[in-house]
């Protein structure tokens, strides 16, 4: 009967996955999204850069546009950088947000609360974690906008540690920081897409009656949420890539002006797009960057949904063997 009771076993439907869990399904499941939308991405990065005042090209005109100067290698180069980046800034995200949720709910239930946290808790949780990732992820990122926006077949060609001494002749060591001033605003969107992702869940599942969300039904909320968070965030998101991409493709009259700028700062930069193309200007390649951002965060949550389950399942069997074999 003592063997018996040193055996305490929660059952699956209680059982939470570990902060490493989440992260591997988060970096599992941007990787191969990121595989699937990176033309998308790539496009994306160019139209935000586009100067032309007079005709906005359209994604198909930048797709078309990027295929004919080198082929797929253009549309999917910087792809292994990006691939580098995306696992990271996933893998710690999702941990660090994981963890510091399952702190924060302890710390509620310690002093008398309710485990669940509240707006505020969520959105600070997301941001604090996102600023960790972005921290350790922004120098590859960096050198990927780079590569996203090579102009001609010499710059395809290349490589990751080129661009690293490039941007390290250009600015020294803090050169692979750039920008991430406008990274820290960028924390609000990965809090505001999961707050508005688990808002619509909860509101979802008990409008329908229902426990759990059905894949179609994981992908069209999770992309919901990352459109919400873009249009919220999307002046950060236009002025950052501004910020950290080389100017090769503006006129030398505005490169001039471009290049000062950024040596201002993000406020000086801003004021520069909304004295050349008024408010409007920071609002470019949005449309563009709602459409990646929709299928991006769909096809990751739908990925990281599923595979979430299954190492659920694996941790929880490997937690019941462990405490079987102490008996």
């Amino acid at each position: 009967m003592s063997d018996t009771k040193i055996i305490n076993i929660i059952p699956f439907e209680e059982y939470k996955l570990p902060p490493v869990g989440h992260a591997v399904s988060g970096a599992v499941g941007s990787t191969i999204a990121n595989l699937f939308i990176y033309p998308l991405d790539i496009s994306t990065t160019r139209l935000q850069l586009e100067n032309n005042k007079t005709k906005q090209r359209g994604l198909v005109d930048i797709i078309t546009s990027i295929y004919k100067e080198g082929g797929l290698n253009a549309l999917y180069a910087g792809l292994g950088a990006d691939t580098l980046a995306t696992v990271l800034s996933s893998f710690i995200y999702f941990y660090c947000y994981t963890a510091l949720r399952n702190v924060q709910e302890k710390l509620n239930k310690n002093l008398g609360n309710e485990a669940k946290l509240n707006v505020a808790q969520e959105l600070f949780l997301g941001a604090e974690a996102a600023l960790i990732s972005r921290f350790f992820t922004t120098p590859v990122s960096n050198v990927t906008t780079r590569l996203q926006t090579a102009s001609s077949k010499e710059e395809y060609k290349k490589g990751f540690m080129d661009i690293v001494r490039d941007i390290y002749k250009e600015k020294g060591i803090m050169g692979f920081w750039t920008g991430y001033r406008a990274s820290i605003l960028l924390v609000s969107n990965p809090s505001i897409t999961y707050f508005v992702f688990e808002k619509a869940k909860a509101f979802y599942l008990k409008a329908y009656k229902k426990t759990v969300l059905g894949p179609l039904e994981v992908f069209f909320l999770s992309a919901l949420s990352k459109t919400v968070a873009t249009m919220v965030t999307y002046p950060i998101i236009f002025t950052r890539t501004n910020m950290v991409a080389s100017n090769k493709n503006s006129d030398s009259k505005d490169k001039e002006k471009v290049v000062q700028n950024k040596k201002e700062g993000m406020v000086a930069l801003i004021n520069h797009v909304i004295q050349r193309d008024g408010v409007v200007g920071l609002y470019k390649g949005m449309r563009a960057q709602v459409t990646k951002g929709f299928f991006n965060q769909g096809i990751m949550y739908l990925i990281k949904d599923k595979l979430a389950t299954y190492l659920a399942l694996l941790f929880y069997t490997s937690m019941i063997i462990k405490k079987k074999s102490l008996q």
